[in-house]
C-alpha cells in the first residue's frame, strides 16, 4: 500500500511540476489577443478632394503579436466621405463605404529598449478591399450629376488601375484594391487597456472614389466613359482618430509579447 502512495505522488509530481513551470513561461504566440475601436474623422483626397472636409469613421479591429516587435492586424472601416471642388470641376460628393484591411505593423519602441514601455510607436503598411457608393451633385444648384452605380459601372480586377471592368454591370457598391498605411501611438492606462492615436493614408488603386476624373469636364455624366476607368492620379482618404485597445490574455501573465 505504501508503495502504491508513493508511486502515486510520484506520478502526480511528473504531472504538476511541467503545469506549474508552464504557467510561469512567457509566450509569444498562444497569450492572447487585444481588440480596438476607434473614432476617427476623414478627408479625401482626388478630384473633389478637400481637406477641410471631414466625415466621422469608425474602426474595430483583432490584433495580435506574433514576436516583440511585429503586430498583424484585421481591421474593418465604415463610414462617410465627402468632398467638392469649384474649378474647374464646380461639383461635390458623397460616398458610403466599408474597408476590411489586412496590416503589419513594426514596433519601434522595442527595436531600442527591450523592456515594456507606456508608450508605443508604430509604422504600419498593410493591403484590403474598399466598397464604395458615390453621388456627385452640381456645386452650385444642388442638380445630380453621376454615379458610381448607373448601371454600366463595373468592378475592376485587382492590381488593375483603367481600362474596360470586370463582372456584372450596374453594381451599387463597387468593390477596389486599397493600400493603407500610416503610423499608430499607444499610451497605455493600465496593464490591459491603452489609448491608440493614429494617422493613416488610405491609397485606392484607381481614380474612381470620387466619382470624378478629368473625362468628367467635357462629359459630366458619367464617371469615365462606357464601362471604362480613367488612367489619371489615384484617389484616395485620410484618417486621425482616436480609440481604445484592450488586450485579452488566455494566461495569467500580463507582460506578453507583442501585445
Amino acid at each position: 500500500m505504501k508503495r502504491k502512495l508513493h508511486f502515486i505522488m510520484i506520478y502526480f509530481s511528473y504531472i504538476i511540476f511541467p503545469l506549474t513551470s508552464f504557467s510561469q513561461r512567457q509566450f509569444s504566440y498562444i497569450d492572447g489577443y487585444s481588440i480596438n475601436a476607434s473614432l476617427g474623422m476623414a478627408t479625401t483626397t482626388g478630384e473633389l478632394g478637400h481637406l477641410g472636409t471631414f466625415n466621422p469613421v469608425i474602426s474595430i479591429a483583432v490584433e495580435k503579436g506574433i514576436s516583440q516587435k511585429i503586430n498583424l492586424t484585421l481591421e474593418s472601416n465604415f463610414g462617410k466621405l465627402s468632398g467638392h471642388e469649384n474649378e474647374p470641376y464646380f461639383s461635390r460628393f458623397e460616398s458610403e463605404f466599408f474597408q476590411v484591411n489586412f496590416l503589419t505593423s513594426l514596433n519601434l519602441s522595442r527595436l531600442f529598449e527591450e523592456s515594456r514601455r507606456n508608450s508605443i510607436f508604430r509604422p504600419y503598411l498593410g493591403m484590403g478591399m474598399i466598397w464604395f457608393h458615390t453621388d456627385v451633385f452640381d456645386l452650385k444648384t444642388g442638380a445630380f450629376l453621376r454615379t458610381t452605380a448607373d448601371g454600366t459601372t463595373r468592378h475592376t480586377s485587382l492590381f488593375q488601375q483603367a481600362g474596360i471592368g470586370v463582372g456584372n454591370k450596374g453594381i451599387y457598391y463597387t468593390r477596389e484594391l486599397v493600400v493603407p498605411f500610416g503610423f499608430m501611438t499607444e499610451l497605455w492606462l493600465n496593464k490591459r487597456l491603452s489609448t491608440i492615436f493614429d494617422l493613416r493614408y488610405s491609397w485606392v488603386y484607381n481614380d474612381k472614389l470620387d466619382a470624378t476624373t478629368a473625362y468628367n469636364l467635357t462629359t459630366p455624366h458619367k464617371i469615365g466613359g462606357v464601362n471604362s476607368y480613367s488612367d489619371t492620379a489615384n484617389d484616395g482618404w485620410i484618417n486621425l482618430s482616436v480609440g481604445l485597445k484592450y488586450k485579452f490574455v488566455s494566461l495569467r501573465i500580463m507582460k506578453q509579447r507583442g501585445i
